[in-house]
């Protein structure tokens, strides 16, 4: 944590106290307010896929079950009645359209006022699919999206399970919502390492994915916690950190919830029978949990750290103040890097001729080319729930590099932060400006063609975002303060 950050935390939980006293209020009534402020209820239901269904990353189908699938729901309502759903699901992640439909259903049959849903990003889990409508074309940008290239009318059992899943989100946050109480919200933070920075340049300027040991991650788990305002037992526990959950290893054909479930275990060995503890994926795009691919045990043993971490940063957390919950979305678009000449992709088509797909990929960008406009922006969201001066939490789509997370965590006009990617939609990396602008040398996360191994190459943006993307997106996020 930077010695600015903590400066910054510091005048603000001083400034509540000094604040209170010149009021003739006491710390301790500030800490437990006469009023009910605020509300808080949580709910799960298993999503576990069935024997036979296939692990989406990567592909291979699974023969059962390490460890179960959950989708949780915390619900927080304030004195106003106010009222946000905050779901999240062991999943690989949702698209846009997947993400709109599940977002449009909850408010519609819960009655909440904002509902993010949010995935954990586990390797041996599944994507979740929007619900096919009679009539939706299956467009390009679609099967992106959904990260599928097999309509799911063509696969009854997985149609099963995935309508089922939204059924489930639906009934578990109407659940949460009907066990609401009168709660107490703290949040709180602890240092913990459960990843490695994955990105490493050689000599020659490419960069490849290994263990970068200085590399720079988020050593840290924070959490917001409610708990019962009159038995003072925790009710929920939402606690995120940053780190792609990959330490099972891709020959495991068992579905697993890899660390971030594990430390859910771990979490409510200590925890009340009836508290839900749920996880948030954090800028991780650039972070791999460590070691990686190795066994199901070596996951345990990162999740049981994560969870004494979180137990540590509840343990230590300290009072939101307030009475009302701020909630705000900024909607925006990113730019995508400008296309590869003409000379470039003349030379591709022929150096690719053996590769189908990305002969279409170069057609596509050879004749938007000729369009003379510029290649598809991409939607970008950025989402905010506010709470007191005491806490933010930030919600972006896509999977966001580490920089992002402390560029938050420095900035915020806030005591402590949280930051959710994977939440809302998105498929895909948005890199920062300095892995953006290394080209096609930029990795998998971050690079342009010709590296045909760079994950965005074969987007419907046809590329990456274009460098200057960091600061749309810090400005965006900005606004969610203002």
């Amino acid at each position: 944590m930077s010695e600015r950050s903590e400066t910054r935390r510091s005048f603000l939980r001083s400034a509540a106290i000094a604040g209170t006293a010149a009021a003739g209020i006491s710390r301790s009534t500030f800490a437990s307010p006469a009023a009910e402020t605020y509300f808080a209820g949580a709910a799960e239901r298993e999503i576990t896929p069935p024997i036979g269904m296939e692990i989406t990353h990567f592909v291979r189908e699974n023969i059962g079950v390490h460890d179960p699938l959950f989708v949780r729901a915390l619900v927080i309502r304030d004195a106003h009645g106010q009222q946000i759903a905050l779901v999240s699901a062991d999943a690989l992640g949702a698209g846009f359209a997947t993400c709109d439909e599940i977002r449009n259903r909850v408010k519609d049959q819960c009655g909440m006022d904002e509902v993010w849903f949010s995935c954990s990003h586990t390797h041996s889990g599944r994507w979740v699919l929007s619900t096919p409508t009679p009539g939706r074309k299956y467009t390009e940008e679609l099967w992106w999206d959904d990260g599928t290239h097999v309509a799911l009318t063509d696969r009854p059992a997985e149609l099963e399970w995935n309508t089922a899943v939204h059924q489930k989100i639906v009934e578990v946050v109407r659940e949460a919502k009907e066990r609401l109480k009168p709660a107490e919200l703290r949040t709180g933070r602890a240092k913990v390492k459960v990843g490695i920075n994955r990105r490493v340049t050689r000599p020659d300027g490419f960069t490849h994915m290994g263990w970068n040991r200085q590399g720079v991650i988020v050593p840290w788990v924070s959490t917001l916690s409610a708990h019962n305002k009159k038995t003072q037992k925790p009710i929920f526990v939402l606690f995120e950190h940053a780190a792609h959950p990959v330490t099972v290893p891709h020959t495991s054909r068992l579905v697993s919830a890899d660390f971030p479930g594990a430390a859910v275990t771990a979490m409510r060995k200590e925890l009340p029978a009836e508290c839900i503890a749920a996880f948030g994926q954090g800028c991780s795009a650039n972070i791999n949990s460590f070691p990686l691919r190795t066994t199901h045990e070596d996951a345990t043993a990162a999740g049981t750290k994560l969870g004494a971490a979180a137990l540590l940063a509840i343990e230590k957390s300290q009072v939101v103040g307030g009475d009302t919950i701020r909630f705000q979305s900024i909607p925006t678009l990113l730019p995508t890097r400008p296309l590869p000449s003409e000379k470039l992709i003349e030379q591709q088509l022929t150096a690719q001729h053996n590769h189908p797909d990305r002969i279409k990929q170069l057609n596509k960008i050879a004749a938007y080319r000729a369009t003379r406009k510029a290649p598809p922006p991409r939607r970008l969201d950025a989402h905010g729930v506010m709470l007191g001066r005491e806490f933010c939490l930030i919600g972006l789509p896509y999977e966001h590099f580490s920089h992002t997370e402390r560029w938050i965590d420095r900035e915020a006009p806030f005591a402590n932060t949280m930051a959710f990617t994977l939440t809302n939609g998105g498929r895909g990396y948005i890199g920062s400006d300095a892995g953006l602008a290394m080209g096609a040398n930029g990795g998998y996360e971050a690079g342009c063609m010709p590296n045909w191994s760079a994950h965005e190459v074969m987007s419907p943006n046809l590329g990456p975002p274009a460098v200057g993307s960091e600061r749309i997106i810090q400005d965006a996020i900005t606004a969610l303060w203002a």
